[in-house]
């Protein structure tokens, strides 16, 4: 029993330093990608680097979700080749080892990575996910009305605003114009105005102007002292689900209802091509040519090619079909280029 756990220390000693070499720079790419995107929002609204970083750690499952599994199969690559050469894996065959005891051992470490993927896909990125787009809502709510002079193509609700000038709170010479393709098109003109935000109800008060409306019929106008303009900024309220909602509603979703699928895949990855890395990484250096690193990048394409056809139109038979393939492939190599000779 000692030399069994001695063994699996030592196996598990060489994965950990290949997996922490190939998933840190991975994280940090991932991570740097994440940061530009929430860098982005603050062209919108104003955030303080405490709310970035609440912000990142709410795509932090998602930077994990998608280098664990790359990061395991590079690792596990690293650690069987690296084993191979030194003849390590020969010397513990010798001693009594084969080779369907060290995939055993290996299996355990695919199913922990496994177990933390599908925690991560079906319970906290559906959380975090919600969680990122009420931190949005709520700062998009809280946020006053910024509409700045000379420039076009801002918005106030579904109307298009341009102001020429602006002093302090009061803008001078605006215009609005609203498009509407079922009634008629609105144009409205003002001297002043200025916005009021009470409890995210915002009011635009427009004061001595004149009023357009375009029709088919013709052209209608007036003139008026003060106009005001409203815009309930919680109309739109971000409602939360829990994980059983969650995954319920997407389901009832045709354009996403198989995502479901995907991430039972993906998160299946390191079980499901356990068996085929070892195939090509468990070799006799001295007689077999490595060709370790060309099956990974086949293994890889082929997984993910897989996972993606599941997202855009997956069903459960298919998630199973492609399940099976895997493991059989996956044993059958394994039996026909390692077991036969270890």
């Amino acid at each position: 029993m000692a030399k069994k756990t001695s063994i699996s220390s030592y196996l598990s000693k060489n994965f950990q330093s290949s997996f922490f070499t190939i998933f840190l720079p991975l994280f940090f790419i991932g991570s740097l990608v994440f940061i530009i995107k929430i860098s982005s929002l603050t062209a919108s609204i104003q955030i303080s680097f405490i709310e970035m970083m609440q912000l990142f750690g709410y795509n932090l499952p998602s930077i994990l979700f998608y280098t664990l599994p790359v990061s395991f199969l590079v690792a596990m690559v690293m650690t069987l080749l690296r084993l191979s050469n030194d003849n390590e894996l020969m010397a513990l065959f010798a001693l009594g080892s084969n080779a369907k005891v060290l995939l055993y051992r290996f299996f355990f470490i695919g199913l922990l990575f496994s177990i933390i993927l599908l925690i991560l896909s079906l319970a906290l990125m559906p959380k975090t996910k919600q969680q990122f787009k009420a931190f949005k809502h709520e700062k998009t709510s809280q946020a006053q009305v910024n509409i700045n002079p000379s420039k076009l193509g801002q918005k106030f609700g579904d109307l298009f605003v341009y102001v020429k000038s602006k002093e302090t709170d009061t803008m001078k010479d605006i215009v609005i114009y609203k498009k509407d393709k079922i009634h008629s098109d609105q144009l409205f003109i003002a001297q002043k105005a200025n916005f009021d935000n009470n409890n995210s109800l915002v009011t635009l008060t427009l004061t001595n102007g004149s009023g357009y409306t375009f029709s088919p019929n013709g052209l209608k106008k007036i003139n008026y002292e003060s106009m005001k303009v409203f815009q309930n900024l919680n109309s739109d309220a971000f409602t939360y689900n829990n994980i059983v909602q969650y995954w319920i509603k997407l389901s009832l979703n045709p354009k996403k209802k198989s995502k479901i699928f995907f991430f039972i895949f993906a998160s299946l990855i390191p079980l499901l091509s356990l068996a085929i890395i070892a195939s090509f990484s468990i070799i006799n250096p001295r007689y077999q040519k490595n060709h370790a690193y060309q099956a990974l990048a086949v293994t890889t394409i082929g997984l993910y090619s897989s996972a993606i056809i599941l997202e855009s139109k997956g069903t459960l038979l298919m998630l199973f079909g492609f399940s099976f393939v895997a493991l059989f492939l996956g044993f059958y190599l394994y039996k026909r280029l390692v077991l036969r000779f270890f």
